[in-house]
C-alpha cells in the first residue's frame, strides 16, 4: 500500500511537474491530481524539493530496470535490441515529462543529483556496451569494432528515432515498429 501510494504521487508530480516546471508547481495541485489530500504527500515527501527529487530518481530507475529487462532476454542481439526499443518507447510516452523536466528545470537540480543522473547514465551505457562487447564475442559484430562507439550510435539512435516519433510526429508508442532502425543499426555494425 505504502509503494502503491508513493509511486501514485510520484506520477501525479511527473504530470504536474513537466506542466508547471519547478516553481510553477503546487503541492495542492500534485495532490489534486494523486486524488489524495495535500497533508499526504508530506507523509511521503518532507517538501517540494524532495519529491522532485525523488521523481527524477524513481524515473531514472524505471528506465533502468526496463532497460535491464529487455536486454537480459536470452536471444540474438537484433531481438535483443528489438525489446530494448520497444521498452524505450513505452517508457518515452509514459515519463516524457522527466526528460522534459530534467533538461527544463537544470538550476534547481543539486549537484547531488546531477552527479548521480551522471553515474546512472553512465552505468545504462555501460549496460549496453556490455550487450555490444558480448555480441562481438560471439560473432554478431565485426571483430575490430569499437564497443563504446557502437553504444554510442545504438543509444543515439534509439533515442532519437523515438524522440521524433513520440514528439513531434505524435505517434503512439504502441504503432511505431523499430524493424528498420534496427536494421540500419545492426547492417552498420557487423
Amino acid at each position: 500500500m505504502f509503494e502503491d501510494k508513493r509511486e501514485n504521487i510520484l506520477h501525479a508530480a511527473t504530470d504536474v511537474f513537466s506542466r508547471y516546471g519547478f516553481h510553477g508547481a503546487k503541492m495542492e495541485d500534485i495532490a489534486k491530481e494523486a486524488q489524495i489530500g495535500k497533508g499526504t504527500i508530506y507523509g511521503y515527501f518532507d517538501s517540494k524539493e524532495t519529491l522532485f527529487y525523488e521523481m527524477i530518481k524513481y524515473g531514472i530507475n524505471e528506465y533502468e530496470k526496463g532497460l535491464n529487462k529487455a536486454l537480459d532476454i536470452e536471444e540474438n542481439l537484433e531481438k535483443r535490441l528489438y525489446a530494448l526499443c520497444k521498452f524505450h518507447g513505452e517508457y518515452i510516452n509514459k515519463y516524457i515529462g522527466i526528460s522534459q523536466i530534467i533538461m527544463m528545470e537544470k538550476e534547481v537540480l543539486s549537484k547531488e543529483l546531477m552527479k548521480d543522473i551522471v553515474n546512472k547514465k553512465t552505468k545504462l551505457f555501460n549496460r549496453i556496451k556490455s550487450v555490444v562487447e558480448k555480441a562481438i564475442l560471439s560473432g554478431e559484430l565485426k571483430n575490430k569494432l569499437d564497443s563504446e562507439l557502437a553504444a554510442t550510435i545504438i543509444i543515439g539512435s534509439i533515442n532519437q528515432f523515438y524522440g521524433q516519433k513520440i514528439c513531434y510526429e505524435k505517434k503512439d508508442h504502441k504503432d511505431i515498429d523499430p524493424k528498420d532502425l534496427i536494421e540500419i543499426i545492426l547492417e552498420g555494425l557487423k
